[in-house]
């Protein structure tokens, strides 16, 4: 009895001596080839010092095209002025500009119709593609002096003057206009050129559709491009939507100029009445002006906020 009591105590006494003297050894193994086996990661921080100097610098970069854009924007006082005189002046007209949106809706009543006009601040942009015919006739001409020069012609004192084939000398036009007068054309070119604007007219009468008119703003006054005639059936459910954009399957009605004159002539003023006037056409690129360089800003102010 003795025996086989002693027998079972002995393995559980062994097992136990066995596992405590080894507990120590073993769990040190293991937490090494844990911590040996275990992938690191590596340690992100969001203080200052550790951000993308790209960011950074991208960010500081915008600061300072955002203070430049500021100043010019107090210079621009007298867009922002003939706009608020326009409004004054015109107080049946309702406008519909959306901060962050390109397109502006000017919109009033008249009688029984629904007068909407549209325009875009993306022919801003559009002043600054360049003429190719201009650039041809300036390649040109400087091609033609360049041919007639002779190898000192490039001397000091002789840089805008080459020889003709009879020896005698040319004089580049710029050289024959005088200092003051100089002056006067280098004023002129740093003033704002006036820009041409697409303005869309949309004229609406209840169960009677719509006449859509496609105008250019320019120098001041609304030139007539084309007339169009919307039936009253056509799906819309946006007048915004339907002024931007017509349905290609209409008939869009012929050029303008291709009118008879006196039509042309009673076209403008039907227009006029409805307050599409020269006044309107002069405010235009104003307002563009205007919206374009509050939009620039707020463009500006949002790309810094992402990339900081």
């Amino acid at each position: 009895m003795l025996s086989r009591a002693f027998a079972r105590a002995v393995p559980r006494t062994a097992s136990r001596i066995t596992t405590t003297a080894l507990r120590p050894a073993f769990t040190s193994s293991l937490r090494s080839q844990i911590s040996r086996r275990t992938p690191r990661i590596a340690a992100f921080s969001t203080s200052p010092w550790r951000k993308d100097e790209h960011a950074q610098h991208l960010a500081a970069k915008i600061d300072g095209e955002i203070n430049i854009e500021i100043s010019e924007s107090e210079a621009q006082a007298g867009s922002d002025e003939n706009v608020k005189r326009f409004q004054d002046d015109n107080p049946w007209w309702t406008i519909q500009d959306t901060l962050g949106e390109q397109d502006v809706y000017f919109k009033r009543d008249f009688e029984d119709e629904k007068i909407t006009v549209h325009f875009s601040i993306a022919d801003f942009d559009n002043q600054y593609e360049e003429s190719p015919d201009v650039d041809s006739a300036l390649g040109d001409e400087y091609g033609d002096m360049e041919d007639g020069q002779s190898g000192d012609a490039n001397t000091k004192g002789s840089i805008n003057q080459g020889r003709r084939g009879d020896q005698n000398l040319k004089v580049a036009p710029e050289d024959s206009i005088s200092p003051d007068d100089r002056e006067e054309l280098a004023d002129e070119e740093d003033q704002p050129q006036p820009f041409p604007v697409t303005v869309s007219v949309l004229v609406q009468r209840q169960n009677k559709g719509a006449l859509k008119f496609i105008l250019v703003a320019q120098d001041g006054d609304f030139e007539v491009v084309q007339m169009q005639q919307l039936p009253k059936d056509l799906k819309s459910q946006n007048i915004n939507e339907l002024i931007r954009n017509t349905p290609e399957h209409l008939y869009l009605g012929p050029p303008f100029q291709q009118l008879d004159e006196e039509v042309q002539g009673i076209v403008e003023s039907y227009l006029n009445a409805r307050g599409v006037t020269e006044y309107l056409a002069q405010v235009i690129p104003d307002y563009i002006d205007v919206k374009e360089q509050k939009e620039y800003l707020g463009w500006l102010n949002r790309v810094k906020e992402f990339v900081e």
